[in-house]
């Protein structure tokens, strides 16, 4: 698998912010390059090293893609100021992390107070995100507990592998230019930053048996939830919170929330706000200038996957209902 290639994308993929690519033929040279690992690295298997590190940063989110070409053994620590996970992309040969086999999936923990180790196979691409700690609490620390100790975590396949899209995605859609970091693109980069931590604390999350909820019938105090959760997210669309922010400020867990949801709307809660966006984008396209001002306003980066999602729930593309629009004078 080469390294993901980094391509220039129209706005709003600019509005990300741009990627850097190393390249390093020297393995301790590779060790340094994620400050606050505070690792070293040892070359188990014969040849020429050859590694690369693609970084990219949101507000108080660092992402970076390491390629190794050699197998490799780490030892380290995390500096405590930070919540490092990684989500493999490629795991070809024995992988082995804290004493575990290890495979493409399962989330690996690097943050405990016991330090990582982990033994890479000869070919292995990991994205690994860096959250600082307020962050980490705030959003993702309630639906997935505390991680003493590093490890490995067993996500639900689905999930980890929606999570594994989205950060390619932003990967191959930010362009790697200085400007996107001006203030004028601050409220979509917080929009994409939430929706990234949303999948993260899901992936996170404990994985828990199939209830019969899609069968159940919603009791008043869930729809009585459901009703204020609702009207909290109408009110600040073009910021909306993520999961675990609404939980605080609802006052409830997230597998009441999640429950809650599931009873009354037949869909989990980060389902339920992407569909709130996508109806708030076809209300706007009723008067907005342009398909990117509508999609952006309301958090949507990925142009192919914001219309596919669009025409899936509507029927239509979102060009074509910005067109009737203006045909029908709505503009």
């Amino acid at each position: 698998m080469p390294p993901i290639p980094v391509q220039r994308a129209p706005r709003p993929g600019a509005a990300l912010g741009g990627v850097t690519h190393s390249r390093y033929g020297d393995i301790d040279e590779q060790a340094a390059a994620l400050t606050g690992w505070h690792q070293r690295y040892l070359q188990l298997s014969r040849g020429r090293f050859d590694g690369t590190v693609q970084r990219l940063q949101l507000d108080g989110v660092g992402l970076f893609i390491e390629d190794l070409h050699q197998s490799v053994h780490q030892t380290g620590w995390v500096r405590p100021d930070v919540f490092a996970i990684g989500v493999p992309l490629a795991v070809e040969g024995d992988a082995r992390f804290c004493g575990l086999a290890a495979s493409s999936d399962t989330l690996h923990v690097f943050s405990g107070g016991s330090g990582f180790e982990f033994r890479s196979p000869q070919r292995h691409v990991m994205i690994g995100i860096e959250m600082d700690r307020p962050l980490y609490e705030a959003h993702v620390a309630p639906a997935a507990g505390e991680h003493a100790t590093a490890g490995l975590h067993h996500a639900d396949p689905a999930v980890l592998g929606e999570l594994r899209g989205f950060l390619v995605d932003l990967f191959q859609s930010a362009g790697p230019v200085a400007e996107s970091q001006g203030e004028g693109h601050a409220p979509l980069r917080k929009q994409v930053r939430t929706q990234l931590l949303d999948r993260i604390a899901l992936a996170m999350a404990p994985r828990e048996a199939a209830t019969a909820e899609r069968h159940a019938r919603a009791t008043s105090g869930q729809s009585a939830l459901v009703v204020r959760a609702t009207e909290y997210v109408a009110s600040r669309l073009g910021d909306p919170p993520s999961v675990g922010e609404l939980c605080e400020v609802l006052g409830v867990s997230r597998r009441t929330l999640q429950s809650a949801f599931q009873v009354c709307w037949g869909m989990g809660p980060l389902a339920w706000l992407t569909t709130l966006r996508l109806n708030a984008v076809r209300r706007r396209l009723k008067s907005a200038a342009s398909v990117t001002d509508a999609a952006t306003e309301f958090g949507f980066w990925h142009f192919g996957h914001f219309a596919g999602d669009y025409q899936a729930l509507f029927g239509e593309c979102p060009s074509h209902t910005l067109r009737r629009h203006r045909h029908s004078g709505g503009h």
